[in-house]
């Protein structure tokens, strides 16, 4: 949990994970709600930046146990689920049975079958930021748009930790640092327009992320 102020990095006493194993060690008691300052903020600006979802086809990609698969399916969108982690997955069925497990960098979906795609504090999970990108833009209807957040980049400088109980003890979750810029280039490079880019503070800092893209796709008439 990333509780404020943020836990620095403690590399001696919790062993650190990478996300895939961390997530299946978590799963059992991962809320299904924000459960801490950081994801309470980062919560209530992905709903703000929400569009109108009704009957649309959205996909809560790394969807863990779920929070968004709530929020979007209440607002009237078919929802579907997609995580890395089979454990995350079983605690989402709850909600919708219409879940993958798949990595976000090949994702399991046609191209121009989805509406929009919500990916909440999950991009940081993985190196290659600009792979992910390009998987949520290839998947998008022309018009679509990603909703993303991270856990705002001057975390690492501060040395912020993911960190979270499980069987005792505590475990840290490994992950990546990608600077602003990066995400602005990864944007760029998978064809994506930005239209909001929030970076909402929790004491005067800066905590998360969050980016509203639309996809950049010319529709050719046949001749």
């Amino acid at each position: 949990m990333l509780k404020w102020p943020f836990p620095r990095r403690r590399e001696d006493a919790i062993q650190r994970l990478d996300p895939q194993s961390a997530y299946e060690r978590w799963a059992r008691t991962y809320p299904a709600r924000p459960h801490n300052a950081l994801m309470e903020v980062e919560h209530a600006t992905v709903l703000a930046l929400l569009p109108d979802v009704r009957g649309q086809t959205v996909l809560d990609a790394g969807c863990g146990t779920g929070r968004y698969l709530r929020e979007l399916g209440d607002r009237g969108a078919r929802v579907i689920g997609m995580d890395l982690s089979s454990a995350m997955l079983d605690r989402a069925r709850d909600l919708t049975r219409r879940v993958a497990r798949a990595d976000i960098r090949a994702l399991p979906f046609d191209a121009l079958s989805i509406d929009l795609v919500v990916c909440g504090l999950v991009l940081g999970d993985v190196a290659e930021l600009e792979l992910a990108l390009s998987e949520i833009a290839r998947v998008l209807r022309p018009g679509g748009r990603v909703i993303y957040s991270v856990v705002h980049p001057a975390g690492d400088a501060a040395g912020w930790s993911r960190t979270f109980e499980s069987e005792g003890r505590q475990w840290a979750v490994d992950g990546f640092w990608h600077s602003l810029d990066r995400h602005r280039q990864a944007c760029a490079a998978a064809g994506f327009t930005i239209d909001e880019w929030r970076e909402p503070e929790i004491a005067y800092q800066p905590v998360v992320l969050v980016v509203r893209a639309s996809v950049r796709r010319t529709i050719v008439e046949p001749t």
